[in-house]
């Protein structure tokens, strides 16, 4: 997996010439990290609601505590817990959507995307038992014990402490100093006059801010303010990736159905070669000596087709009663009746020669031959032959 890179837009610097440091050809992952000055930090109290309710309930909750439009800001809902009055206690992150927007402009003008956009302060990891203050020129940022945060002008020190320290007896909590040489040496006096409400008062310097916070990132993990309408989109890739065990357990069903229908396919096979055999075996003596036992089963089709072929179209015994009540005046006249296959006997008792003719002409018109004969008794026979 790629390292992700980060790019620190400082407060005073031009957004282009910051974005400008970062390379658009490497292919690990982007961070960004924007002032806290510009994403204050507001809690409020709110009725228990689903989660999904909680941004759009939330702004018009602070709506009277921010300045400017509310439609203008980009929420983000940092936390949220019940208090014992059965209210939630809401933290939200507040950005100018307009900034935030010419910022992903910038980036996308210069080929860059970003993954993530962080405040710098939320970058903090909080420390039990100590608040953790950085001070950065004329902002200071607060870290409380339970991962609270807030920045304050850096001259209202006294005023950030009493928030930190709400409702925790004095001389309970340490308090973490973070600054360059040059911040700390500047407010080392205010420093000393909040020592009375602490523990201990620990400083240290830091040269480089974004690699102090690049340290503490991970195990921070700040909020994220690219979600909603500045959520990053996907690329093909990360869309391909995103399908890739889906796609594979689909080609590895569709492989595993053909594989299924290739062994149905040979057992059913080798069912017919087996059955044709047994066939072969029982009818070889019905066919001519010598015939191959490959030969039989095709034999016996032709057989089966052409006697199906001829029986399906040869008269039933009610067609031949048909023939004979409309040419003979009287059934009676008939001594004897054989149907065999293709050919039909009839013996007369007695038949006039109009009779005769008139079941020729029936017969012929059914496609039958007929032919005349006297018996021994002297009784005429009758035998219809289906060509």
């Amino acid at each position: 997996m790629n390292r992700s890179r980060l790019l620190y837009i400082t407060g005073s610097a031009d957004l282009e010439a910051s974005v400008a440091t970062a390379s658009a050809e490497d292919p690990s992952p982007l961070t960004v990290l924007v002032p806290a000055v510009l994403v204050p930090r507001i809690s409020t109290s709110m009725p228990s609601m689903p989660a999904h309710k909680l941004r759009q309930a939330a702004a018009f909750a602070i709506e009277d505590r921010l300045i400017g439009d509310i439609e203008s800001q980009h929420l983000t809902v940092v936390s949220s817990r019940p208090s014992a009055a059965g209210q939630l206690e809401v933290e939200l992150a507040s950005i100018d959507r307009a900034w935030l927007s010419e910022l992903l402009r910038t980036l996308d003008a210069a080929g860059l995307k970003a993954s993530a956009v962080y405040a710098d302060a939320d970058c903090i990891t909080a420390k039990p038992g100590d608040v953790l203050l950085w001070i950065d020129g004329t902002d200071a940022h607060w870290v409380t014990p339970s991962g609270s945060r807030r920045t304050w002008p850096v001259d209202a020190l006294q005023e950030a402490l009493d928030w930190a320290l709400v409702d925790i007896p004095v001389g309970t909590l340490g308090l973490r100093v973070y600054a360059n040489q040059q911040d700390l040496l500047a407010q080392a006096a205010a420093l000393e006059q909040l020592r009375p409400r602490l523990v201990s008062i620990q400083s240290q310097t830091i040269q480089s801010p974004l690699d102090w916070l690049s340290g503490q990132l991970e195990t921070a993990a700040p909020p994220n303010l690219l979600h909603d309408e500045f959520a990053p989109q996907r690329s093909s890739s990360d869309r391909l990736r995103r399908w890739r065990l889906p796609l594979w357990i689909a080609a590895a069903m569709v492989a595993t159905l053909i594989a299924q229908i290739g062994v149905d396919a040979l057992v059913a096979s080798s069912c017919a070669n087996a059955i044709e055999q047994r066939i072969a075996a029982s009818a070889g003596s019905l066919l001519p000596p010598g015939t191959a036992t490959q030969h039989v089963v095709p034999l016996l089709e032709r057989q089966l087709t052409a006697m199906t072929a001829r029986s399906a179209s040869s008269p039933t015994l009610e067609t031949v009663n048909s023939l004979i009540a409309t040419s003979l005046a009287n059934s009676n006249n008939l001594d004897r009746l054989e149907v065999q296959p293709d050919r039909v006997t009839l013996q007369l008792r007695s038949a006039t020669p109009e009779q005769i003719s008139l079941l020729r002409t029936s017969a012929a018109t059914a496609g039958w031959q007929m032919s005349e004969r006297a018996s021994a008794d002297g009784l005429a026979v009758i035998e219809l032959v289906r060509p």
